[in-house]
Protein backbone atom coordinates (compact mmCIF):
# COMPACT_ATOMS: atom_id res chain seq x y z
CA UNK A 1 0.00 0.00 0.00
CA UNK A 2 1.35 3.42 -0.94
CA UNK A 3 1.75 6.18 1.62
CA UNK A 4 -1.19 8.57 1.13
CA UNK A 5 -2.17 11.53 3.30
CA UNK A 6 -4.29 14.62 2.78
CA UNK A 7 -1.03 16.48 2.08
CA UNK A 8 0.51 14.17 -0.53
CA UNK A 9 1.44 10.70 -1.64
CA UNK A 10 4.14 8.67 -3.32
CA UNK A 11 3.62 7.05 -6.70
CA UNK A 12 4.33 3.52 -5.48
CA UNK A 13 1.59 1.01 -6.39
CA UNK A 14 0.43 2.92 -9.50
CA UNK A 15 -0.20 0.81 -12.61
CA UNK A 16 -0.13 1.50 -16.33
CA UNK A 17 -2.19 -0.79 -18.55
CA UNK A 18 -2.90 -0.96 -22.28
CA UNK A 19 -6.00 -2.48 -23.81
CA UNK A 20 -5.15 -5.28 -26.21
CA UNK A 21 -6.86 -5.89 -29.53
CA UNK A 22 -9.00 -8.52 -27.76
CA UNK A 23 -10.22 -6.09 -25.10
CA UNK A 24 -8.03 -7.46 -22.30
CA UNK A 25 -5.90 -5.04 -20.25
CA UNK A 26 -2.13 -5.75 -20.33
CA UNK A 27 -0.15 -4.29 -17.41
CA UNK A 28 3.19 -2.85 -18.43
CA UNK A 29 5.79 -4.35 -16.10
CA UNK A 30 8.81 -2.88 -14.35
CA UNK A 31 7.54 0.69 -14.73
CA UNK A 32 9.46 3.28 -12.73
CA UNK A 33 8.75 6.96 -13.19
CA UNK A 34 5.57 8.01 -15.00
CA UNK A 35 4.70 11.43 -16.36
CA UNK A 36 0.94 11.39 -17.06
CA UNK A 37 -0.53 13.24 -20.07
CA UNK A 38 0.43 16.91 -20.05
CA UNK A 39 -2.43 18.73 -21.75
CA UNK A 40 -1.75 22.20 -23.15
CA UNK A 41 -4.20 24.66 -24.69
CA UNK A 42 -3.26 26.48 -27.89
CA UNK A 43 -3.06 30.28 -27.85
CA UNK A 44 -4.75 31.96 -30.80
CA UNK A 45 -3.45 35.44 -31.53
CA UNK A 46 -6.38 37.71 -32.41
CA UNK A 47 -4.39 40.96 -32.39
CA UNK A 48 -5.63 43.57 -34.87
CA UNK A 49 -4.75 47.09 -35.92
CA UNK A 50 -6.90 48.62 -33.17
CA UNK A 51 -6.02 46.27 -30.29
CA UNK A 52 -6.33 48.25 -27.02
CA UNK A 53 -3.10 49.80 -25.74
CA UNK A 54 -1.16 48.33 -28.70
CA UNK A 55 -1.17 45.01 -26.84
CA UNK A 56 -1.47 41.57 -28.37
CA UNK A 57 -4.77 39.80 -27.66
CA UNK A 58 -5.30 36.06 -27.32
CA UNK A 59 -8.12 33.55 -27.00
CA UNK A 60 -7.96 29.90 -26.09
CA UNK A 61 -7.67 27.47 -28.96
CA UNK A 62 -7.91 23.71 -29.04
CA UNK A 63 -6.55 21.45 -26.33
CA UNK A 64 -3.59 19.22 -27.17
CA UNK A 65 -3.54 16.24 -24.78
CA UNK A 66 0.25 15.99 -25.14
CA UNK A 67 2.46 13.02 -24.40
CA UNK A 68 2.87 10.51 -21.60
CA UNK A 69 6.33 9.21 -20.74
CA UNK A 70 7.55 6.46 -18.49
CA UNK A 71 10.83 4.87 -17.51
CA UNK A 72 10.89 1.08 -17.59
CA UNK A 73 13.52 -1.36 -16.37
CA UNK A 74 14.65 -2.80 -19.71
CA UNK A 75 14.78 -6.58 -20.08
CA UNK A 76 15.04 -7.50 -23.78
CA UNK A 77 12.49 -10.13 -24.74
CA UNK A 78 10.36 -9.95 -21.59
CA UNK A 79 6.57 -9.63 -21.89
CA UNK A 80 6.56 -5.82 -21.64
CA UNK A 81 9.34 -5.39 -24.22
CA UNK A 82 7.63 -7.75 -26.67
CA UNK A 83 4.24 -6.06 -26.13
CA UNK A 84 5.62 -2.56 -26.77
CA UNK A 85 7.51 -3.67 -29.90
CA UNK A 86 4.40 -5.36 -31.33
CA UNK A 87 2.19 -2.36 -30.44
CA UNK A 88 4.60 0.06 -32.09
CA UNK A 89 4.77 -2.13 -35.22
CA UNK A 90 0.97 -2.32 -35.42
CA UNK A 91 0.72 1.51 -35.56
CA UNK A 92 -2.54 1.20 -33.61
CA UNK A 93 -4.10 3.66 -31.22
CA UNK A 94 -5.13 1.78 -28.09
CA UNK A 95 -6.75 2.70 -24.79
CA UNK A 96 -4.34 3.28 -21.93
CA UNK A 97 -5.20 3.62 -18.27
CA UNK A 98 -3.24 4.79 -15.28
CA UNK A 99 -4.50 3.65 -11.89
CA UNK A 100 -3.17 5.76 -9.05
CA UNK A 101 -2.73 4.53 -5.46
CA UNK A 102 -5.88 6.51 -4.57
CA UNK A 103 -7.87 4.26 -6.99
CA UNK A 104 -8.43 7.21 -9.33
CA UNK A 105 -8.17 6.05 -12.97
CA UNK A 106 -7.25 8.12 -16.03
CA UNK A 107 -8.12 6.51 -19.38
CA UNK A 108 -7.20 7.81 -22.84
CA UNK A 109 -6.36 6.69 -26.38
CA UNK A 110 -2.67 6.67 -27.31
CA UNK A 111 -0.09 5.26 -29.69
CA UNK A 112 3.62 4.51 -29.32
CA UNK A 113 5.56 7.62 -30.28
CA UNK A 114 8.95 6.35 -29.12
CA UNK A 115 10.61 3.44 -27.37
CA UNK A 116 14.25 4.01 -26.47
CA UNK A 117 16.12 1.30 -24.57
CA UNK A 118 19.52 2.07 -23.04
CA UNK A 119 22.16 -0.23 -21.63
CA UNK A 120 24.48 0.76 -18.80
CA UNK A 121 27.75 -0.87 -17.78
CA UNK A 122 27.35 -0.44 -14.02
CA UNK A 123 23.70 0.42 -13.60
CA UNK A 124 20.30 -0.97 -14.52
CA UNK A 125 19.30 -1.05 -18.16
CA UNK A 126 16.31 1.12 -18.86
CA UNK A 127 13.96 2.24 -21.58
CA UNK A 128 11.89 5.35 -22.03
CA UNK A 129 8.45 4.80 -23.53
CA UNK A 130 6.73 7.85 -25.00
CA UNK A 131 3.04 7.67 -25.87
CA UNK A 132 1.23 10.27 -27.93
CA UNK A 133 -2.13 10.88 -26.29
CA UNK A 134 -4.60 10.81 -29.17
CA UNK A 135 -7.75 12.16 -27.50
CA UNK A 136 -9.31 13.38 -24.30
CA UNK A 137 -8.35 11.97 -20.89
CA UNK A 138 -11.29 10.75 -18.82
CA UNK A 139 -11.06 10.38 -15.06
CA UNK A 140 -13.08 7.96 -12.94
Amino acid sequence: MAAITDDGMIGFDSTVEVETTTGVWFELGLVGNVTPPNEQVDEVDITHMKSPDATRQFIQGLANPGDMTMDINYVPGNDTDEYIIAWRASRETRNVRITYPTDVVDTFPAFVKGYAPSLAVGDKSGAQLTLKVAGAVTRS
